[in-house]
């Protein structure tokens, strides 16, 4: 008896470290979306689901060193969202789709009045910056940026804006 104890902690002990340790790295250089969403389904344990005609494309997505299954799904979350594309988790299992189909939760709208920069250079610029879905338009008349979109978005690019809108001195 004191036998299958021990075999059993053995064996626990074993399966513990197995899964503490389990990682890999990721080699997917222009690949099919699809096969990597798979792949990494497979590694993380993760179901995906997703419209074969709508996630379409390639990605590249390439670790230097070994990765966990968690930080597996945040690149594979940072690749998709470079095409495009974004997570929804749901109790029947992660969805894949396009960013425009999903409704955002809260929309936040700040107006910020620019007192050394010119509006449409500004907005231009941060245009680069901004995340998918977020929008900065040039409001003419007064100077001043109109800044609409994800609140969390937003909140970021106000942090950028407070430390750039200074009288430059020579």
């Amino acid at each position: 008896m004191k036998r299958v104890y021990l075999l059993l902690l053995g064996l626990f002990l074993l399966s513990g470290e197995a899964a503490v340790t389990q990682a890999r790295t990721l080699t997917f250089e222009n690949a099919d979306i699809q096969q990597v969403i798979k792949r990494v389904g497979e590694f993380t344990g993760t179901t995906f689901l997703f419209d074969p005609e709508q996630v379409k494309g390639k990605i590249t997505l390439l670790t230097a060193k070994e990765v966990s299954p968690d930080e597996a799904l945040r690149l594979l979350q940072s690749a998709l969202a470079l095409r495009g594309y974004t997570m929804v988790v749901k109790e029947e299992g992660t969805w894949i789709v396009p960013v425009e189909q999903v409704a955002l939760k809260e929309t936040r709208i700040e107006v910020v009045p620019l007192h050394y920069a010119k509006a449409e250079e500004v907005a231009y610029a941060l245009s680069w910056v901004a995340p998918y879905g977020v929008r900065v338009v040039p409001y003419l008349p007064t100077n001043s940026l109109i800044l609409s979109g994800d609140p969390e978005a937003i909140e970021a690019l106000l942090r950028i804006l407070r430390g750039k809108d200074e009288r430059v001195t020579e």
